[in-house]
């Protein structure tokens, strides 16, 4: 049997794109799951500025913490992200909502004020101005939290998931928290692929690790790997063990 070769794009990280056999397969939806202080919204800037070195836009959706924040973080591991929207090589969409009575919210941005579109219509109209090729929502969770009807969260989970595939786009998506196997997340098994971000002490020790969950159309490692956040920025330690 012919193996088929599947395209790829990099994450930008040293260490992910080795478990991944090169990237994540090209055109894929990748969720990226862990609790506060991982290093999620670290790993989009990462993987957003090396798209952009590779002359590759990007639309970046900032939800909860302002963008602004992000850029100023961003500048600390030497990334000018700045410099990439002025150059139109990245189109920020920056959305915060109020919520109002029986679960409705308003979405507001904070360059452009009152949103009248839905986000995934928003994200769309950004995806075509700048022609972009990645799409980064961090994160995804904020869209959902005021909404309490089920059927409507997976409605607007399916609806964002589909725009971004319809378009050609390579997309990393963060949320909020760790699953259990007793938990049932859409977002989880409508994504292409699902990498958990863990930080555990053990022997007394903080300890980081990655794990590749699931990803659709190709091979990778499955095993947990640990990972370090220094100036260079995110780093995955591809061929250590979890335990020193």
């Amino acid at each position: 049997m012919t193996e088929v070769e599947v395209p790829r794009v990099s994450t930008g990280v040293s260490g992910l794109d080795e478990m991944l056999g090169g990237g994540i397969p090209k055109g894929s939806v990748v969720l990226v799951s862990g609790g506060p202080g991982v290093g999620k919204t670290i790993l989009t800037l990462q993987y957003m500025m090396a798209a952009v070195k590779r002359g590759e836009p990007c639309v970046y959706v900032s939800l909860e913490e302002p963008m602004e924040k992000k850029i100023q973080n961003a500048a600390a591991f030497g990334w000018d992200v700045q410099k990439a929207i002025n150059e139109g090589k990245v189109e920020v969409l920056d959305i915060f909502m109020v919520p109002h009575s029986q679960g409705i919210a308003e979405l507001f941005d904070r360059t452009r004020g009152k949103l009248q579109l839905s986000v995934e219509a928003e994200i769309e109209r950004a995806i075509r101005k700048i022609g972009a090729k990645h799409l980064v929502v961090d994160p995804l969770t904020s869209i959902l939290v005021h909404e309490q009807r089920s059927g409507r969260k997976r409605y607007v989970i399916g609806q964002l998931f589909d725009a971004v595939q319809n378009l050609g786009c390579s997309a990393l998506i963060t949320a909020e928290g760790i699953p259990k196997d007793t938990d049932f997340y859409m977002e989880q098994f409508l994504s292409d692929g699902l990498i958990l971000l863990v930080k555990d002490l053990q022997d007394y020790k903080l300890v980081k690790t990655l794990r590749i969950d699931k990803m659709r159309g190709i091979e990778f490692d499955e095993q947990p790997r640990r990972y370090v956040i220094s100036s260079r920025g995110f780093q995955v330690l591809s061929k250590e063990p979890v335990l020193i």
